[in-house]
């Protein structure tokens, strides 16, 4: 059994964006002041190369030039979350060792996608991994991505056999799991949720933290919604879960570019997204610009 340190993993974590150059090359400086502009406004910790950070799409070198920069600029001023996950098990290991080599704070792994495997094959998986790392890792639920769900039953099951795992990053969108989920792991486990349009929901439910898509570029409405419910003025928290809502609605229209465009209005250049999805139009960045603008007031 590999001992890990688990640091507190909670409040807003933003699941950064990767900017890249129309050849697929990371900005390095521009990952850099994205990083910087989330510390300085106060956000909990981050959250690389997940869904919103193209993980899936990148090669496994350009994934671990993202992961060494991420962690030379944070400089452990917040945690880092590395997400490792990989269509194949072997790149999935090798990045979880990397992750342990450079000095994240812990590890996250989608489940492995497109097969269904059986919980004596997930339970192999994430041990490998944990084993690989000498982190603590998060089993992350994104059923929209891996084709099937990780209900709080199943994941009892492999936590149970994989002493490193310290929590979940649930993306159901399904209020009754992520219920059972705090109900049932809460003291135990860290539980976080996702889904920017839950992000309240989570909140006042006891999830220790919310991987947050939206607070890349407005990262002060998050925290406020934080603030919020911590204070217990469900009132105000409504209120914000609207503007955030709303801003996601805009973002969400096609899938990455609009988030790394939207940067532009924070003074950062978010770069294309990795292909084969397509960046903004002129008249669609225009567009969303001017729909974003009004948030920053």
């Amino acid at each position: 059994m590999v001992v890990v340190v688990v640091k507190r993993f909670e409040g807003v974590i933003t699941a950064i964006v990767t900017p890249l150059n129309h050849n697929g090359e990371l900005k390095e400086n521009s990952i850099r002041e994205l990083i910087d502009f989330q510390v300085e406004k106060g956000i909990h910790g981050l959250f690389p190369l997940g869904t919103l950070g193209e993980g899936i799409y990148l090669p496994v070198s350009l994934r671990r030039k993202v992961a060494e920069t991420v962690i030379d600029q944070v400089k452990s001023r917040i945690p880092v979350i590395l997400h490792i996950g990989a269509a194949e098990a072997e790149i999935a290991i090798e990045l979880a060792k990397h992750a342990g080599d450079i000095g994240a704070d812990a590890i996250c792994s989608v489940a492995p996608i497109y097969y269904r495997p059986d919980v004596k094959s997930l339970i192999e998986y994430f041990r490998q991994i944990a084993k690989a790392s000498r982190l603590p890792v998060f089993i992350y639920n994104n059923v929209g991505r891996q084709g099937y769900n990780i209900d709080p039953k199943l994941f009892g099951k492999i936590a149970s056999e994989v002493p490193e795992i310290v929590g979940v990053k649930d993306t159901s969108y399904n209020v009754d799991q992520i219920t059972s989920y705090i109900q049932e792991y809460g003291d135990k486990y860290i539980v976080m949720g996702a889904g920017d349009s839950m992000m309240l929901i989570n909140f006042a439910l006891g999830a220790a933290g919310h991987v947050c898509a939206v607070s890349n570029i407005f990262p002060e409405l998050t925290l406020s919604l934080y603030k919020a419910v911590k204070d217990s003025n469900i009132a105000k928290a409504r209120e914000i879960q609207f503007k955030i809502s709303s801003i996601r609605n805009i973002l969400k229209e096609i899938d990455i570019a609009p988030y790394k465009a939207a940067l532009k209005i924070r003074g950062i250049d978010g770069g294309y997204p990795a292909k084969p999805l397509r960046p903004l139009t002129d008249d669609e960045y225009k567009a969303l610009l001017d729909k974003l603008r009004k948030y920053l007031e």
